[in-house]
């Protein structure tokens, strides 16, 4: 059996529904809605024929909803909710106000991706600001769940309550060994571990998701013989782990997005891995709980096509 309810409820009577679910008392909501009290009585009774289940059951000072009732008013004040919302929105652009959107962009994420995505967005959205950070995978995460970024473009590592976010992939990505421009073992062939264990390198924060596989390679296969080699380096910052790999003979493992972006510009050389540290998708992350407003929606779309055939 269907109720045809597009058909059958109208926002008066779902404002009607709305108005004694919170007040449960007839009188009172008449008042409130410039009705007399016969007419609010005999528009809950027509609704209730319409939809064949009793929503109140009445006592003499108040009133008190059934199931069918309480689930009436639940959806009924989602809609004025969702009216609001509205109203709020064309207010803000009829009176030139931008809206915000809160991006979480862990620093691997390609910035080809981000900023072309960005850029289409901007034509589609130009009454949005686009507002990006970038911090470490876990207090990215802690951002989302707590409302402070909208959207969040990380790795796949981490690890997420599934039935809380939403994760949309967008594109492959791998890891990528740099070193500078002279580097002893940029033209060697057949590389194995143990000669890239035996280097120098600049290492990310422990936080980051290739720490661990770096980590694990040089406890694997680094030997005690390192004469003359030195210590290694943990940075976060791009521009000094470039500067370190210009100036010494030390290692880096990037993300070969942005790999591609510094051997472009001549800025450093890829070292041929024996095979990828790291490998997995880019995600686009999002609450499931908070409904996809339209401006997140075109630019998770804008995303997508810049990610396309990467």
């Amino acid at each position: 059996m269907t109720l045809n309810l597009k058909k059958v409820l109208t926002l008066k009577q779902l404002r009607l529904v709305s108005t004694l679910g919170r007040e449960l008392n007839l009188s009172r909501s008449a008042e409130l809605l410039h009705m007399s009290q016969p007419a609010a009585s005999r528009a809950l009774a027509q609704l209730e024929i319409q939809l064949k289940r009793s929503l109140f059951q009445r006592t003499t000072k108040r009133m008190v909803p059934t199931t069918a009732g309480l689930s009436l008013i639940q959806h009924a004040n989602r809609v004025f909710a969702e009216i609001e919302l509205a109203e709020e929105d064309l207010l803000g652009l009829s009176g030139g106000l931008s809206a915000e959107m809160r991006l979480g962009v862990l620093s691997s994420f390609s910035p080809e991706v981000l900023a072309l995505a960005m850029a289409r967005s901007r034509e589609m959205l130009p009454d949005v600001l686009l507002i990006t950070q970038m911090h470490p995978l876990e207090i990215l995460y802690e951002q989302l769940l707590d409302g402070r970024i909208d959207l969040m473009l990380a790795h796949a590592e981490l690890r997420v309550d599934l039935n809380l976010v939403e994760v949309t992939p967008l594109y492959e990505e791998h890891s990528a060994i740099l070193a500078g421009s002279g580097h002893r073992l940029h033209k060697k062939k057949k590389l194995q571990w143990a000669d890239l264990a035996n280097e120098a390198w600049v290492l990310p924060p422990p936080n980051t998701p290739l720490r661990p596989k770096i980590d694990r390679m040089l406890s694997v296969y680094r030997s005690g013989q390192r004469k003359g080699i030195g210590p290694d380096v943990q940075t976060d910052s791009s521009l000094l782990a470039l500067k370190l790999l210009s100036e010494t003979s030390m290692l880096w493992a990037i993300a070969n997005q942005q790999a591609k972006q510094f051997e472009a510009t001549n800025q450093a050389v890829a070292i041929r891995a024996p095979q990828n540290l790291l490998n997995g998708p880019m995600c686009c992350f999002r609450l499931r709980q908070e409904s996809l407003k339209p401006h997140q929606s075109v630019f998770m779309g804008c995303l997508k096509d810049s990610a396309f055939g990467l």
